[in-house]
Order: structure tokens, then C-alpha cells, then sequence
């Protein structure tokens, strides 16, 4: 009997897809350069640096949105406060004068404008960077706190490389389900609002990018949104969907592809994450603060990189001993 012309589809994509995994590896960090993932772990699993290369710090805890697929705000075991301006201080002394670190982002588990102080804090790192060009400074923001007044501070802080504005589709209604209690009219005013400051700003610019996620939704109306934010000049990024290593990501249906299981990581050789007491966790979906590797308010980071806890979760992922860990629920489309 003949292959109906549907199954014939449905079993090409699922050949596609499998084969995928294999030229573009499924890692919690593999959205831009997927391929490079191989290189990265062979690299730094096998050589870890002293110290790392790229540090996320919570200068304070909390979000002003509950998206759909992420865990942040609905958290257990979460300490909220703000991080003291000795201890921000503290730690860009030392770190910015790691020999290869290529990038802090000044926010973690939380949305960087909930700082009000933020442009002060980049402005810090700014001077401590001096004529530099790395670390590069970025923010990742929802934008829903993203007042005029903010945007003008932002931006004559001059130490910003890079804003990621984290929008998850240009339909109204699918925006304001997923990134809910955010009002869609009133955070795209808000972007292209900035967008007309940054045109006029004679000073130092960042790269400015609309991050979404790949759900069905955004998948279905792809082409429209790439045009959408083209048009608005703005650079546009479709980022894969993880399950935040939850379940509750996975039972929303809004994935069009299963589930996989990471078979390996590369962030604890290379990254580094810092709450805003000076906690050093492993990633940015332990927003339960279920792995503690360390405290950098009276150690300093590279103390805590180099500590037996840190290695101890290193070689685990070399021998891939995930039992236990948070990495094992770790899933990725």
C-alpha cells in the first residue's frame, strides 16, 4: 500500500530533526552558534580556565512579567533584595581584571530594570573598563519598565554594548497570554519609543535585538515578525525553547518539537552566576537556589570558581553523574 503524502512529510521532518541533533547540538547554550557547542566543550571540559569568561550578576531580585515559559517569580525557595553597592563594587574590581573575560551581564533571574540604579551600575563598569573593549556589557530586559526616563539614563551611561529586548511576538493577544500582566500597546511604545532616542543619541550606541522564543505561535507567524522589527530597524533573534529544566514548561503543549534531554554542558567551564547576596549558583534556570557552589561577598569569584564544589559539578558533567542534579531534568526542543 502507498505512503500517504502526509506521513511521508511528518516521518521526513522527524529524519531532519534527529539528524539535527547531531550537526546542532541540543546544550542549555547553544541558540547562537549551535555547532560551535562541540568545540566549546571539548575545549573547556578539557582545559577550564582559572576564571571565568562570562559572569550574569542579580544586582536585585524580581520580575514585572510571569512569561508562560519561564520559572522566575514563581519560585520556592527565593531570596529577594538588592545587591549593596560595595559588593557590585567589589566584584567588577576584581573581575574586569580577568585576562580573557569576554562579557557581564548585569542581571540574572530577574528583569535588569527592576534595578533602578542599573545605569549607575553600567556606568561603573564603564569606567573600570575604561578604553577596553572587552568585557562587552549587555542587558536583556522585557522592556515593560523601560521608561523615557530610564531610556535616557541607559543610554548616557555609555557602557552598554548590547540590549536584548525579550518580546515573544507581535500578536496582541498571544503576547499578552504569554508575557502576561505585560500590556502589548504599552511595551512596543516603549521600544520604539528608545529606538527614537537611540537614533538621535550621539553617543556610544548599543546593538539593540528583539529575542523571542520559538513556540508555535511565533513559529506560525515567523516571517511577519522577522519583516515587522526589520522595518522598524531593530535586529531580530528566534531563540530555541528549553523547558527551563521543569515539567510544567513541557505540559504547556506550546513546543513544536519533544523534549530532549541535554546530552551535555558547557556553562559551569566557562560562565559564572551571581544573586544579589553574593550566592554563586550554576546556571540561570536554578532559580531555586538548589545547587550553592559558593559566596563571593567575602571570597572572590575566582576563590569560588576554583572551590571543590565547582569541580565537583564539573566532573560530573564529564562523567555525565547527573543524578540528584537539576541538570537532569534539563531539556531542550
Amino acid at each position: 500500500m502507498a505512503t500517504e503524502p502526509n506521513s511521508l512529510k511528518i516521518h521526513w521532518a522527524r529524519l531532519k530533526h534527529r539528524a539535527g541533533r547531531i550537526a546542532l547540538p541540543n546544550s542549555p547554550s547553544s541558540s547562537s552558534l549551535p555547532f560551535a557547542e562541540y568545540i566549546k566543550w571539548f575545549r573547556f571540559s578539557k582545559f577550564t580556565p582559572d576564571y571565568p569568561q562570562a559572569i550574569d550578576i542579580q544586582t536585585k531580585s524580581g520580575c514585572n512579567a510571569r512569561c508562560t515559559f519561564c520559572g522566575v517569580g514563581r519560585e520556592v525557595n527565593k531570596l529577594h533584595g538588592t545587591m549593596s553597592d560595595e559588593l557590585f563594587q567589589k566584584i567588577i574590581d576584581e573581575v574586569i581584571e580577568y585576562p580573557a573575560l569576554r562579557r557581564i551581564d548585569p542581571y540574572l533571574l530577574n528583569d535588569p530594570l527592576v534595578d533602578k540604579k542599573m545605569p549607575e551600575r553600567i556606568e561603573y563598569i564603564a569606567r573600570k573598563r575604561g578604553k577596553r573593549r572587552t568585557p562587552q556589557v549587555r542587558i536583556t530586559t522585557n522592556a515593560g519598565l523601560l521608561t523615557e526616563e530610564m531610556g535616557y539614563r541607559l543610554l548616557h551611561a555609555e557602557g552598554l554594548d548590547e540590549i536584548n529586548f525579550s518580546f515573544h511576538t507581535i500578536i496582541p493577544e498571544v503576547y499578552e497570554q504569554m508575557m502576561a500582566p505585560l500590556k502589548f500597546d504599552r511595551v512596543m511604545g516603549n521600544i520604539l519609543r528608545f529606538k527614537e532616542q537611540w537614533d538621535k543619541f550621539k553617543g556610544k550606541k548599543p546593538k539593540l535585538t528583539i529575542w523571542t522564543v520559538k513556540t508555535l505561535p511565533v513559529i506560525e507567524n515567523l516571517g511577519n515578525e522577522k519583516a515587522y522589527w526589520k522595518k522598524a530597524g531593530i535586529g531580530f533573534k528566534a531563540r530555541k525553547l528549553d523547558n527551563r529544566a521543569s515539567t510544567d514548561v513541557e505540559s504547556l503543549g506550546i513546543a513544536d518539537r519533544e523534549f530532549v534531554r541535554v546530552p551535555f554542558c558547557v556553562i559551569p567551564f566557562w560562565r559564572a552566576w551571581i544573586m544579589w547576596n553574593g550566592d554563586m549558583i550554576m546556571c540561570c534556570v536554578d532559580q531555586e537556589r538548589s545547587n550553592l557552589l559558593g559566596n563571593c561577598s567575602n571570597r572572590s569569584v575566582a576563590e569560588v570558581w576554583n572551590d571543590p564544589l565547582y569541580q565537583d559539578l564539573r566532573r560530573r558533567w564529564r562523567s555525565k553523574e547527573l543524578d540528584g542534579l537539576l541538570c537532569d531534568q534539563c531539556k531542550g526542543t
